[in-house]
């Protein structure tokens, strides 16, 4: 937009009406820039999931913590 369309807009229909055009435009600008935000976080969150995911599935085969053993009487536990 430039200058003039801002003024002949403003002489037109006043200064309200055109505040609340620039406000709609800025508003509809910010949503879209979110959204794009919070595409890339969510995208980073599964991936710090998964990481964790299998950094526990590894503690466990290196640890045995969290697997069934059998216990003297034949039933099983977790560790």
């Amino acid at each position: 937009m430039d200058l003039k369309t801002i003024l002949d807009a403003v002489s037109v229909v006043g200064f309200p009406i055109v505040c609340c055009g620039v406000m709609f435009w800025y508003l509809q600008k910010e949503q879209q820039a979110h959204k794009e935000e919070i595409a890339a976080i969510t995208e980073a969150l599964n991936k710090n999931t998964l990481v964790i995911t299998e950094l526990k599935d590894l503690f466990q085969m290196m640890t045995g913590y969290g697997q069934k053993r059998s216990t003297q009487n034949g039933t099983r536990e977790d560790k």
